[in-house]
């Protein structure tokens, strides 16, 4: 009976030690440890997305022309770093266009020489040569009233005919009519008329004008960088025509960016200076940055996961993010690269993020 007593006792101290202990290490439902009490805004924000240059990756282009051109000659390659104006190609009307270029420089360089000419008047020599002419006429009139007023002496005392007096008259007017058209030819080649300069200048500004029509259609056969950056691909070869990929693909990597997919519903949370890690499948590294862009449109998602169960229909807002310096570097040369975001969690209510208060330098600095 004892022993009975004492193994009853036993296992009822057991079960009061049990039951004491589940107590204390269940928390209660109003406890603030308890998972179900923890606001949403203490989580992070995850999200897919790509990698791209700061300057996003730009397709360049040939001019818009009635049919595609055709690439003459390619100067870069894939890799190759370019500054903005650089030639990056020529098309194949290249050649046609430096002639027609060469043809209205040589059209402005007449026109201006004719202005020149018109400036100068007439040559030095034709001035003289007319000047002697005319003297001589003046000799030849003086001779000729000479002759009149003998013969008008001679017919008054009637040993000369009025005939021979009408000859004399007649050879004296002759002169001074010679004299004024000598005269007169004189002040034409000494005479620079305002109406001939405006018609030479006229000449020049049309040639200047097709001049510069015929360098903007050999500005349309090259095909130029609009930025420094990085050849990144290369669409169109030597011999094919631009197609709709275009030329080629450029950006510049000198800083990158991941550009995440955030869900509508969860964008709210999302401030500028936000920090985000950045990871690649399979690498094991981590990369860092920070928000610098907020989209303003809700889209449908571009960057899918592989796991068939996710809602690929899902709604999403465009998220830039600007990776640290060391950690563009490292992934410079992998544009469009899937990555996967997860954004810090919002900072407690009014506290601000590192860069809202300190700038880049803070969020550097970290």
């Amino acid at each position: 009976m004892r022993t009975f007593l004492t193994v009853g006792s036993l296992v009822l101290l057991t079960a009061t030690s049990i039951l004491a202990g589940w107590k204390h290490m269940a928390p209660a439902a109003n406890s603030p440890e308890s998972v179900t009490d923890i606001p949403p805004s203490d989580f992070g924000i995850g999200a897919l997305g790509r990698i791209e240059p700061k300057s996003e990756v730009l397709h360049i282009n040939a001019p818009s022309v009635m049919e595609p051109p055709l690439v003459a000659e390619l100067l870069v390659k894939v890799g190759d770093h370019v500054t903005a104006g650089q030639v990056l190609a020529r098309l194949d009307s290249h050649r046609r266009e430096m002639a027609d270029v060469a043809s209205a420089r040589a059209a402005l360089n007449l026109a201006e020489k004719n202005l020149a000419r018109v400036l100068a008047g007439a040559k030095t020599g034709e001035i003289v040569a007319q000047e002697a002419l005319v003297e001589r006429t003046r000799s030849r009139l003086m001779l000729a009233q000479k002759q009149l007023d003998r013969a008008e002496k001679l017919t008054t005392s009637r040993a000369l005919s009025a005939e021979d007096l009408d000859v004399a008259r007649t050879e004296l007017e002759t002169e001074q009519r010679e004299l004024h058209q000598h005269e007169a030819t004189l002040l034409a080649l000494k005479e620079i008329r305002p109406v001939d300069i405006d018609y030479a200048q006229a000449q020049i500004d049309r040639a200047r004008a097709d001049l510069e029509r015929a360098e903007a259609d050999l500005e349309v056969a090259l095909i130029r960088s609009p930025i420094d950056g990085v050849v990144l691909e290369i669409n169109t070869r030597v011999g094919e025509r631009v197609g709709e990929d275009g030329l080629l693909a450029l950006g510049d990597t000198s800083e990158m960016d991941v550009v995440a997919e955030v869900h509508e519903t969860d964008i709210i949370r999302v401030r500028p200076g936000q920090r985000a890690e950045i990871k690649l499948r399979n690498w094991g590294e981590t990369l860092h940055g920070h928000v610098i862009e907020i989209g303003r449109l809700v889209g449908r998602m571009d960057v899918l996961s592989n796991d068939p169960v996710d809602d690929t229909d899902a709604r999403v807002v465009e998220v830039r993010i600007r990776l640290d310096k060391s950690c563009g570097e490292l992934v410079a040369g992998m544009s469009y690269a899937r990555v996967e975001v997860m954004l810090q969690a919002a900072s407690p209510a009014g506290e601000a993020f590192p860069n809202e208060s300190s700038g880049a330098a803070g969020l550097l600095r970290e």
